[in-house]
């Protein structure tokens, strides 16, 4: 029997060519966009559960107030987790690790000692591969962070560095602030996809402990602020609330600060929930499921409507199998059968749509996802259910209108037009177009704001400027580099900062004039002199020419700092309690992200930047004059930056593409969405043509009938259309103000954003109303042009 239905099916599917190509496409390209995001939505949330206490595992942060000033500190001392461990009998066991802020040069021995610059340095305590589940493949788990200066690489470290060799007991070369020289000890497996934790190497923390340059990250002798993650195996899952309150004791004996506290973060809900570094992950989390759902229904919503809308040519085949005995729960299974044979179809389409497009997918999301997740129990599972899930709804509505039609009525031809639920037909097609035209107004607004980043004043000069990082190898050159980089032709100015623009700044807290004044937490950025000119600030108080910048301790402060620590109007010449003396104001500038506000900003300019750079390293800015050949200049600057330090790969940067670095996840969301956009729009527009046609092939004989009495052309057409354009029109009131409010909440997330303007709206009714003026268009033109004898000739 089930084959039987099977048959009819295929007989059906394959009789029917162009309903069946709109049925299947729509809904493979449909599941094959769920397909991809459930796969991304399920390997967000599987972050860091495949380690074997994963529940058991939680990381305390601080939450620091200081002069009326919040601030979150994902990092801690390095004593805290001794400390913690020894006065909380609730904390089983506990592992430190400290990821190195900035690339290291390793040094490669298979090609001359050849430097690269490699990423991903971490630091670690000797139990780190016993308390986390990363697999070692060669080496002792409890011995290969054992002693000082002893490393583990990862699977592709080792190969890049030692070939089919094996590294252990060979020794690799790192420079950090300083170089060193490292036993490997072992191997480990790259780390998961799905893992917070990432490492290229992991070295001993006691060779951080003997580095001379340990005491600046080593922090406080407290539990406290530090540079070290600190994750805590708890007895039992339990207990974490206790020891949070316990931790909160603690703190409240420490003075440091106006007020600490802690909270503690369970392992697998760092990576979405705790993420201070990129919270981009949780904005997709929310927005691409829905989407996904969206584009499946409309999928859905084809099939359906097109399904029952040919009601009529099945009718006479249920009549005849109710007469000869059939149930309706029989005839309902076979319309389910054939809705599985079409759904598995498209599945399988889909599925292979979604492994074509795949590396596109995860390049815009910045992602890896490992094929050995692809391939896991729980992502196959999923796709079953996901499967079994779209047959059940794509064969609901079909199998309930088609087994409910009366034999007798169907046999003698009465046999309604608007059997098969034509009001659902309608719903469907409105529904379709609403989905579309909301996703139009939100695409356009979405681009529009990331336009809006990119283009607006941001009140410093970021255009054509070079950040070239300097380190401390330079030793006393780098005042002969900065002058020879001045020489070169096609450089217009030259400037120095400790950090890059836009990569970062130091916080540090300020006193305001009197007691009563509260404290502000500044942002800090070293400078020389010519940073101010060179980056085209505006100065409202003093003149650039009249200030002194000879002595220490003078800074230069923002608008936003002078207000909030209640200087006077002028506040040249203020003091602040720390010692630092205001020698000028520049405007407000945005030196962080156009997502929040602008924060109160020092600049500390240095006097001496040989001195002071030598030390700690810098950034040096070359502002470029316009059509200068690019190639050419950044080979010159190369040049000169070998001649002063061979051993450190040349490295370079664009303050713009630094600045436009910052709205990436916007810039993933539009790119991905525009792509959403462009699916649902078509998707409507294939169910829209199904629909139309079949409508049209329904009323051949009202056609001819009305082309005999003397109907033109434009009037045939324009009767086949406005049905199908009041649908239309429906849809376009009702996305409105949905895009409206979604979009509205999406832009209070930043600090600067555009408003949303009238254009918007009738820019995505004047899309959907073009297309679906030519799908109606082109099948009703064609019914207006036929012959009328024909048309009436036909059964």
């Amino acid at each position: 029997m089930i084959f039987n239905y099977v048959k009819i099916a295929w007989r059906n599917l394959t009789k029917q060519r162009l309903y069946s190509f709109i049925n299947i496409s729509g809904l493979a390209v449909g599941l094959a966009v769920c397909i991809m995001i459930m796969m991304y939505v399920t390997h967000e949330m599987s972050y860091d559960k495949f380690h074997k206490n994963s529940k058991r595992i939680f990381i305390p942060h601080a939450s620091l107030k200081l002069g009326g000033s919040t601030i979150n500190m994902e990092y801690l001392s390095f004593v805290s987790g001794p400390m913690i461990k020894e006065s909380q009998p609730v904390v089983e066991s506990y592992v430190r690790t400290m990821g190195y802020f900035k690339p290291v040069i390793v040094s490669k021995p298979s090609a001359g000692n050849e430097k690269i610059s490699e990423d991903k340095l971490l630091f670690a305590d000797p139990n780190f591969f016993d308390f986390f589940s990363f697999k070692l493949i060669s080496g002792s788990v409890s011995d290969v962070l054992k002693k000082p200066f002893q490393i583990v690489l990862s699977h592709d470290m080792a190969l890049k560095y030692f070939g089919s060799q094996s590294p252990v007991g060979k020794t690799i070369v790192l420079k950090t602030d300083s170089t060193y020289t490292y036993q490997v000890t072992g191997v480990a497996e790259n780390c998961p996809s799905n893992s917070s934790i990432k490492f290229n190497f992991v070295a001993s923390n006691s060779s951080l402990t003997t580095m001379k340059e340990a005491p600046q990250y080593l922090g406080m002798q407290n539990i406290g602020p530090g540079s070290f993650n600190l994750y805590l195996c708890l007895k039992h899952t339990a207990d974490s609330a206790l020891l949070r309150r316990n931790l909160d004791l603690i703190a409240k004996k420490d003075k440091s600060f106006d007020e600490e506290k802690f909270a503690l973060s369970a392992l697998p809900d760092v990576h979405l929930k705790y993420n201070f570094s990129d919270s981009s992950n949780i904005k997709y989390l929310k927005i691409f499921p829905v989407v996904a759902i969206l584009i499946l229904l409309l999928a859905l919503f084809n099939y359906m409507s097109l399904s029952t809308s040919r009601a009529t040519l099945r009718a006479k085949e249920v009549g005849v199998r109710k007469v000869s005995g059939a149930s309706r729960k029989t005839i309902a299974v076979q319309f389910y059968i054939e809705s599985a044979l079409f759904t598995c179809i498209s599945f399988i389409i889909g599925y292979l749509l979604c492994y074509a497009f795949k590396p596109w997918f995860l390049n815009v999301l910045d992602l890896k996802i490992d094929n050995s997740f692809l391939y896991s129990p729980v992502v196959l599972c999923l796709l079953v259910a996901l499967l079994l899930l779209t047959i059940l709804i794509a064969g609901s509505y079909p199998s309930f209108v088609l087994s409910a039609f009366k034999p007798v009525a169907t046999l003698k031809g009465k046999f309604s037009k608007g059997t098969g639920g034509t009001v659902i037909r309608k719903i469907f097609t409105t529904l379709q177009f609403t989905i579309s035209v909301a996703l139009i107004i939100c695409g356009l607004i979405i681009n529009k704001q990331l336009y809006f980043f990119r283009h607006t004043d941001i009140g410093i000069n970021k255009d054509n400027i070079i950040m070239i990082p300097v380190s401390n190898s330079f030793g006393n050159n780098y005042p002969s580099f900065k002058q020879d980089v001045r020489s070169i032709a096609g450089v217009s100015g030259i400037a120095t900062s400790h950090y890059a623009l836009f990569k970062g700044y130091d916080m540090f807290f300020y006193s305001g004039k009197t007691k009563n004044d509260k404290g502000v937490a500044l942002a800090s950025l070293v400078v020389d002199k010519d940073f101010i000119t060179t980056m085209g600030l505006q100065l409202k108080y003093p003149s650039i020419m009249t200030i002194d910048f000879s002595g220490k301790n003078k800074v230069l402060i923002n608008e936003v700092a002078a207000e909030q620590l209640h200087l006077p109007v002028d506040p040249v010449g203020s003091k602040l309690k720390s010692g630092d003396k205001v020698v000028g104001e520049f405007k407000n500038f945005n030196f962080a992200s156009l997502q929040s506000a602008i924060l109160p900003l020092s600049l500390s300019i240095v006097p001496d930047s040989s001195h002071y750079f030598k030390t700690n390293g810098c950034v040096l800015f070359a502002k470029i004059n316009a059509h200068t050949n690019l190639p050419t200049l950044i080979n010159a600057i190369k040049n000169r930056y070998s001649k002063y330090d061979k051993n450190t790969p040349f490295n370079y940067s664009f303050a713009d593409d630094t600045f436009n670095e910052q709205f990436k996840a916007e810039d993933r969301l539009a790119a991905i969405f525009g792509v959403f956009t462009y699916i649902t729009v078509i998707m409507a527009t294939l169910g829209l043509f199904g629909l139309a046609a079949f409508t049209i092939e329904q009323r051949t004989k009202e056609i001819g009938v009305r082309k005999i009495l003397g109907a033109s052309v434009l009037s045939i057409n324009s009767l086949i259309s406005v049905d199908f354009l009041k649908l239309v029109l429906l849809a376009i009131v009702i996305a409105s103000p949905i895009g409206w409010w979604t979009m509205n909440s999406w832009l209070q997330g930043f600090a600067y954003h555009i408003s949303i303007q009238w254009w918007v709206f009738v820019v995505a009714a004047l899309i959907a109303i073009i297309t679906s003026v030519v799908t109606i268009g082109y099948h009703s033109f064609r019914a207006a042009i036929a012959n009328p004898v024909n048309s009436l000739r036909s059964e």
